[in-house]
């Protein structure tokens, strides 16, 4: 006896317990005719297919008589294994045993049983607008509207009319579902499939417009249009997507007439969209017309042109590429398709434009769930939306000066541009193949419950099922299936990287057949420059040469270069200034063209690639370090080269070179400094760890560098003639604070102390002289160099300024800080830290100045003498015609208020809050909070702006190399400091909507508590 056993043993059990109920339902044998058993276990779920059958079966009116009838028998009666009529029995299987959405479908409607045992014509029609008529003639039909005439009117409204309309929608529905589930070859078809979807969608609408029609304008006055954007334009619609429209009503139109238009669109929305008896198709989503959701649901021509002409943005553009009127007034869709859809090509010449597109597409696969993107079919690397946007991106860059390439639907877009030279055969080829398969998977993922849905299931049971239904010969398994789908996304990723730029490298270089005639233009020279210039290279000609010079010829470094420069010039158009990246990759290659491991780990490493890439077009400060160090690239490599070095390693590093190399140890010295600078740096643009600890790194590196450069300093100058001494560096400033930035000068003071303090006046004279050459010497040996970063030592918060000595003695500053200390030098004191030098006397110093900065009461006149101070500053420091909202240092809320707050509380309460006595400004900000001196949500404000305000002086000096006074406010250097802090593309804007909010809220907290204490 023929049985089920393909399955679980639990699921083919239950699976024959339906066919034998199928058996008792008909009265006949059909669970035990193995051929009909056959049909059922060739379906993906044979379970699905019994229990769908039997289901469907028992609504039925005369029993079993109509399947009977339906299967091929000759007449009544028992039927035998020769009647059965074996392939259309099977495309009703196959239905049955995929789509429990189609099932419900015909529980409701059993009478379109008979539906699934015909040949459907709707893949058989040759032409659009074949299709596109008959399927509008059906849709009508079904509500009772004349098909032929320009605005029809339903006879069957309300409920009723829907209920057809839906029902009708989903016959045509099944039949095709028949024809794609039973095809051999589902991908050949996939294009003509998709175009049927379309053109039933714009069917449907037309049908639902006739209804409201009906109920809403009996007379037919209104003249409205529907314009359908996205998939539905394309005629590349899914099983189960939203629609995208927009409404057009003709420029004359009343205001009445624009009342009824407007309910009409209502209505038609929800007779498509709205629950009911009948369940809804899909979503009419309206969501892209002008002003989105804020905006008037229904404009007219005129308001349209306005629009278009004064008002939209670039990406608003782009959705008109896929614009096609598919319902209601003919002539006002026309006229819609007429006047705007040459407006994309315009529009995409502007500057800007393309790199906005390619920002958008970025946003959206970064919002990707992580745990969603590998089983993406849609938006993940390598999948639909990758085909789509690649081959769009290439209509849009050339389709400006090239009509023949101008096509909204993406197969046809890709065969246009093979055709035409804009990509290779082979990758248009590979493309739709990839294409084409991906959507067949999408199908299948959506078609069981007809829901919306891009995601491979990651149950086991249900990936199979899937494969089932996607492969209907060979091995029908889920690993099949993701074996596959791997290698058409990597397929495609690879293409996306080459279809770019390989045309590129073969024109700047001269290659054989790169300039061709009129009808292959795509890898001109022209046509690359365009390319260039489109993807955000501003010196496309410029870029061409460096192109050219990086893979001419035959060497190793040209054939290496040539395999990953396509990847890393789309990575440099992805940043914010590919020239220069390329400018730099150039040098780069250069310093390390001998160098096999560069080339190795170019060619084998994508990590280090695209982190050459990311740096090189992020940051100009790293790149200079970078190309001073060229070497370090291979750190790239492995993120964990990356890692902080701890100071006590580094510090034994530093003492090793004092031990080898004695007083000529500065210039090694510095070279580690900028070594280790280049790390943090390159840590900081790819985003490798915490950026909170970025300036409390800077700052150890300092110490350190600074620590050992004096002991150098003195084993080269230090002699027997000399008294002996100790001396001392202060750190002073952010960095006495631990929270300097890339932008940073070292603030220091310096001071001695004579072991023998009864010296005489000319040894003292002579040991003064010697202590400023110290200074001087540390300071001057500690600037940059051709070979490696510098420290550039300031000293002007050393009392009295310039006008006073270089160095002092620790007496002097006793007798200074008696008789002559302001409060602002207290002030300054806050962030007095010892960072190198003799320990005795960096702790005599320390107990020093903790009295002055921490005084146990802060008299009036001295608070008001910081208060006017504070003022004035603002008034006379502030650079002439600086923007105070944007200045990060002095402007309103940044980090001068901030630090100016923080400190008078520190003057204020450290005598007596112990917490506060700290050189950096956070820490003493939370200490304030928790101690009750400032209310936390204050504190919080405060400290918000400025961690902000110090992030972006060190992010504008990680893109341009030099300090930053201000927000940036041009574009690009706007939009690298956003990414440079954890922004997505195209989030400059948000980061100083955040800059300005954060530093309003600071202000208003500093005018309130720095003048109120």
């Amino acid at each position: 006896m023929a049985r089920i056993t393909s399955r679980t043993p639990a699921a083919s059990a239950s699976a024959n317990r339906f066919l034998d109920d199928i058996d008792g339902v008909l009265g006949l044998p059909l669970a035990t005719d193995s051929r009909f058993v056959d049909l059922v276990e060739a379906t993906p779920d044979p379970q699905q297919a019994a229990l769908g059958l039997l289901r469907v079966l028992e609504q039925t009116d005369d029993d079993g008589a109509a399947f009977v009838a339906a299967a091929g028998a000759s007449g009544p009666g028992p039927v035998s294994g020769d009647d059965l009529n074996r392939p259309l029995l099977a495309r009703l299987l196959r239905v049955l045993g995929t789509s429990e959405a189609m099932v419900d479908h015909l529980v409701r409607h059993p009478d379109s049983l008979g539906l699934l045992l015909e040949q459907a014509p709707y893949l058989m029609i040759s032409t659009p607008q074949a299709s596109a008529s008959a399927l509008r003639h059906t849709l009508l039909g079904a509500v009772g509207a004349d098909a032929d005439t320009s605005a029809p009117r339903a006879e069957h409204i309300g409920t009723d009319g829907i209920a057809r309309l839906r029902r009708a929608y989903r016959d045509v529905l099944l039949r095709l579902m028949a024809d794609d589930l039973f095809a051999e070859s589902p991908e050949e078809i996939v294009d003509l499939v998709t175009a049927v979807l379309s053109d039933l969608a714009a069917a449907a609408m037309e049908a639902a417009l006739a209804i409201a029609r009906a109920e809403l304008d009996p007379t037919g006055e209104v003249r409205l249009a529907v314009i359908a954007l996205g998939k539905t334009g394309a005629r590349e619609l899914n099983y189960v997507s939203d629609v995208d429209v927009v409404f057009v009503l003709a420029s004359d139109s009343s205001d009445e007439q624009r009342r009824v238009a407007t309910e009409m669109a209502q209505r038609m929305r929800a007779i498509l969209s709205d629950p009911g008896a009948e369940p809804a198709l899909w979503e009419v989503d309206t969501a892209l017309r002008p002003e989105g959701k804020a905006g008037a649901l229904v404009r007219t021509m005129s308001e349209y042109e306005h629009y278009y002409s004064d008002i939209a943005k670039n990406w608003e553009f782009q959705a008109l590429l896929k614009a096609r009127p598919v319902a209601g007034d003919p002539e006002v869709g026309e006229a819609f398709a007429d006047t705007f859809g040459p407006q994309v090509w315009v529009a995409a010449g502007r500057e800007g434009f393309i790199d906005g597109i390619r920002a958008m597409r970025r946003r959206v696969v970064d919002l990707i769930p992580a745990a969603e993107a590998p089983r993406q079919i849609k938006l993940g690397r390598g999948g639909l939306r990758d085909v789509e946007f690649s081959a769009q991106l290439l209509q849009l860059v050339h389709g400006q000066s090239d009509d023949e390439i101008r096509t909204p639907n993406t197969l046809l877009a890709l065969a246009a541009l093979g055709e035409h030279g804009y990509i290779g055969q082979d990758d248009a080829a590979a493309f739709s193949a990839a294409y084409r398969f991906m959507r067949v998977v999408e199908h299948r993922v959506q078609i069981p419950r007809m829901l919306r849905n891009a995601l491979i299931p990651d149950d086991e049971a249900k990936l199979r099922m899937l494969a089932r239904s996607v492969f209907s010969s060979g091995t029908r398994s889920g690993a099949r299936l993701e074996e596959t789908r791997r290698d058409y996304s990597k397929q495609v990723t690879r293409l996306h990287d080459q279809i770019f730029y390989r045309p590129i490298l073969d024109a700047a270089v001269g290659v054989h057949g790169a300039v061709v005639d009129a009808h292959h233009r795509g890898t001109s020279l022209q046509a690359a420059a365009d390319r260039l210039r489109a993807f955000g290279y501003h010196d496309p000609q410029g870029a061409l040469g460096h192109i050219k010079s990086l893979t001419t010829g035959m060497s190793r470094t040209a054939l290496v270069i040539k395999q990953v420069l396509p990847a890393l010039l789309d990575w440099f158009s992805d940043g914010v200034d590919p020239d220069a990246a390329l400018l730099s990759f150039r040098r780069l290659t250069d310093s390390l063209s001998s160098s096999g491991w560069f080339l190795k780990m170019l060619r084998d490493s994508g990590l280090a690639a695209k982190s050459v890439a990311e740096v090189l077009t992020l940051s100009g400060y790293a790149t200079e370090l970078l190309l001073r160090q060229p070497a370090a690239v291979a750190w790239l490599d492995d993120y964990r080269s990356l890692a902080a070095r701890d100071p006590e390693v580094l510090g034994a590093e530093i003492d090793g070179l004092l031990s080898r190399h004695q007083g000529s140890a500065v210039s090694r010295i510095r070279e580690t400094y900028s070594r280790e600078l280049l790390r943090i740096a390159l840590r900081d643009v790819l985003d490798v760890g915490d950026r909170a600890e970025v300036p409390g790194d800077l700052s150890d590196l300092m110490d350190l560098a600074v620590s050992g450069a004096l002991q150098a300093v003195r084993l080269d100058l230090d002699d027997e003639t000399i008294p002996a001494y100790d001396f001392a560096v202060v750190a002073m400033g952010r960095w006495g604070g631990r929270e300097i930035g890339y932008f940073s000068d070292a603030d220091a003071m310096f001071v001695y102390r004579a072991h023998d303090e009864g010296l005489d006046a000319e040894a003292r004279a002579k040991l003064s002289k010697h202590v400023n050459k110290v200074a001087l010497q540390l300071t001057s040996r500690l600037k940059a160099s051709e070979g490696a970063k510098g420290i550039d030592l300031d000293a002007d918060l050393r009392p009295e300024g310039k006008n006073g000595p270089l160095v002092r003695t620790f007496a002097s500053y006793q007798s200074y800080y008696a008789k002559w200390s302001e409060p602002w030098e207290a002030q300054a004191l806050l962030r007095a830290r010892p960072v190198a030098g003799d320990d005795s006397l960096t702790a005599d110093f320390t107990a020093l100045i903790d009295p002055l900065r921490y005084p146990s009461q802060m008299p009036t006149k001295a608070l008001t003498q910081v208060r006017t101070l504070k003022a004035r500053m603002e008034d006379e420091r502030l650079p002439k015609g600086a923007d105070k909202r944007r200045h990060l240092k002095l402007g309103r809320g940044s980090l001068s208020d901030v630090e100016w707050t923080v400190q008078l509380l520190q003057l204020r309460y450290a005598h007596s809050v112990p917490g506060l006595r700290t050189t950096s400004t956070l820490p003493a900000l939370m200490v304030a909070a928790e101690a009750g001196l400032i209310p936390a949500e204050d504190a919080a404000e405060l400290a918000a702006a400025w961690q902000l305000a110090t992030d972006v002086r060190s992010a504008v000096m990680l893109f341009r190399g030099r300090t930053a006074e201000a927000l940036p406010d041009e574009h690009s250097e706007l939009e690298a400091t956003a990414r440079l802090l954890g922004y997505p593309a195209g989030a400059g804007r948000e980061l100083e909507d955040d800059y300005l909010r954060a530093t309003r809220h600071a202000r208003a907290v500093m005018e309130q508590r720095f003048y109120e204490f």
